[in-house]
């Protein structure tokens, strides 16, 4: 089987060659399963900054409803003071 010296070296290249392909192989598998892992964190980071601008966004609407409703209230307020004060003056008079 193994006659030369050459043999030999052709049998120690051959178990190189496949250490090299199952490290590389192992190495492979490895990667893309971090690869995997990052695409589902940003996945994930995505789905969250939705849900945040989601929220402000609803924040955002309720705040300005609640204001015009504030105005409103501001300018009856406002008037009903200006009826009163003229109130006040008819009755000095």
């Amino acid at each position: 089987m193994i006659e030369t010296s050459k043999d030999l070296l052709y049998v120690v290249l051959a178990f190189s060659v496949l250490w090299l392909t199952i490290f590389l192989s192992w190495m492979l598998y490895y990667v893309i399963m971090m690869l995997r892992q990052t695409n589902q964190a940003i996945k994930h980071f995505r789905e969250k900054m939705e849900k945040v601008s989601q929220a402000v966004e609803k924040i955002r609407e309720k705040f300005e409803n609640t204001s015009a409703y504030l105005g409103l209230i501001g300018k009856a307020v406002e008037k009903m003071v200006e009826f009163i004060g003229e109130k006040k003056k008819k009755s000095r008079k």
